[in-house]
């Protein structure tokens, strides 16, 4: 009995920042929003399909809808069951300034995720036999400058057991990464660097490793490593919405990446975006990555020999293959990778014996992947899991919701968090988000930092940004344990870690003004 007005295109919506606060409700695909007795119908703002009426696409949707309500999710989710798509939308803006919204078409920077494209690339370079996994380095780069360069094989590379480390970590990365724009612009700061291990005797994950390869596509191909992977993956596979971008490039339905500060407020990330390589930052869409998916199944990329060889775990890291995360996900082996940067955060990955890929892409930096964790366990259960509607609360924190409440919910998600983190290799985001949980709903504090501490030694190759982080929740922990000069000690190598990290700053600041 009540009135529903079709509000029309929201690129043109005004107050489209006012009614996103508002109490959802959810019908066959559109998102409505109640106020008083008139349901208003917003079109595209919210982009949500419903292929099918199964259990898994409700769960998913109550799931999403939920993320959305609170803000802790903008971008655009695909799932699909052999081939066909099961579930997909899109939410949030992709220009918040401008009230351009996310859509199933907005291209998001998938990260690392790239790195199984470089994995592809290299995988149809031995097919052809142009070169061998067992090639080492000086044959390609001879001008490589540690003796290393005769032990360092391309497998090496692509497990990331060569002994070479991060290229980002360089003092002089950062002051020069806007002016980097070629791969052999950036080999200087790995050359620079010193080989961490013996090649073949452990893992570290490698963003200098994988940059390396790109060099050697490009000394094989004679092709600019950009090039070379639209002609050979991206037309390949009719992903016509995917490439390498730059800031100074107009690109279509690009979405700007954000940092969430703090209710309503903030900071856009593009000044920190790394420059995309091989070693990842490709800008793709989920219908791209879908498509992408397809042909690596159809043996259109690769045949099916180079692609058993390609997810065969043989590394040092038994959940890391050649350039793709191989391992199992409550008990569902998978294939796939996670990504991120700033403003960006992504996760992909098939689970072939039930035949269904899903695609989780952000533009909010690091959210996204928790929420991909849940849409993973919905469709390995069937949809019959309960998962909690939103295991981030500060939101409600903020409108007077009972705390006790607030905790149980926690205690709820925690549940569903630990099966994902039992293998001696687990889930990542995962592991990061059950301490978090722990942390947040003030139980288990001593296990939270337990598996803090073994975040930190799994991650050892990952970025600063995402170490300050860590240590930003070790300091939460601390102060719950009233452990103040610990806490302050924990915040200091936050924010050394990550000097514009707010959060730290802020913790540290009030900390220290309390003592």
């Amino acid at each position: 009995g009540e009135d529903i007005v079709k509000v029309g295109d929201s690129r043109n919506l005004d107050f489209i920042e006012v009614i996103r606060r508002l109490p959802i409700m959810r019908y066959r695909g559109t998102q409505f929003i109640k106020t008083g007795g008139v349901i208003l119908c917003v079109m595209l703002g919210f982009n949500a399909h419903s292929q099918t009426d199964s259990e898994v696409t409700k769960s998913i949707e109550r799931i999403v809808f939920a993320e959305v309500k609170y803000d802790l999710f903008s971008g655009a989710i695909l799932v699909a069951q052999e081939g066909e798509i099961i579930y997909s939308g899109a939410f949030g803006f992709a220009d918040r300034d401008k009230n351009v919204p996310n859509e199933l078409t907005t291209k998001f920077n998938i990260g690392s995720i790239g790195k199984t494209f470089t994995a592809v690339l290299i995988m149809q370079l031995v097919e052809d036999r142009k070169i061998k996994l067992t090639d080492t380095l000086n044959k390609y780069l001879p001008d490589f400058p540690h003796p290393e360069k005769n032990i360092i094989q391309i497998y090496h590379l692509l497990t990331h057991s060569s002994g070479l480390g991060n290229y980002f970590s360089h003092r002089d990365y950062e002051k020069n990464m806007h002016t980097l724009r070629a791969i052999d612009d950036a080999l200087p700061f790995v050359y620079d660097q010193e080989i961490l291990f013996e090649p073949g005797t452990q893992y570290r994950y490698s963003n200098s490793g994988m940059l390396v390869l790109g060099a050697i596509i490009e000394r094989i191909s004679g092709m600019s490593y950009r090039q070379y992977l639209k002609e050979n993956i991206l037309k390949s596979a009719g992903m016509k919405n995917s490439g390498i971008f730059y800031p100074e490039e107009a690109v279509d339905n690009r979405a700007i990446g954000y940092s969430k500060i703090d209710e309503g407020r903030y900071k856009v990330e593009t000044e920190r975006e790394f420059p995309a390589f091989s070693d990842g930052g490709l800008y793709a869409t989920v219908g791209d990555m879908l498509k992408y998916d397809r042909a690596l199944i159809s043996n259109k990329l690769l045949d099916e020999k180079t692609k058993e060889m390609m997810f065969m775990r043989t590394g040092p890291n038994k959940n890391y293959a050649l350039g793709w995360e191989v391992g199992a996900f409550m008990g569902e082996k998978f294939v796939g990778h996670v990504g991120g940067c700033y403003g960006f955060a992504a996760d992909y990955v098939r689970f072939p014996e039930k035949q269904i890929m899903v695609i989780v892409m952000s533009n909010y930096t690091e959210t996204g992947l928790e929420l991909a964790a849940k849409i993973k366990q919905l469709v390995i259960t069937g949809g019959k899991s309960t998962i909690p509607l939103a295991t981030q609360y500060d939101f409600n924190f903020k409108k007077g919701r009972n705390l006790s409440e607030v905790h149980k919910r926690y205690r709820e998600a925690v549940l569903y968090l630990d099966q994902n983190i039992l293998a001696d290799e687990p889930h990542m985001p995962s592991l990061f988000a059950t301490a978090q949980a722990r942390i947040r709903g003030q139980f288990e504090i001593d296990r939270a930092l337990e598996l803090l501490n073994r975040y930190l030694f799994l991650g050892e190759g990952q970025s600063n940004r995402t170490k300050a982080a860590v240590w930003w929740l070790k300091g939460q922990a601390y102060e719950l344990l009233s452990d103040e000069a610990i806490a302050i000690e924990c915040y200091e190598k936050s924010v050394f870690l990550h000097p514009e990290f707010d959060r730290a700053k802020k913790s540290l600041q009030k900390l220290k003004e309390k003592k």
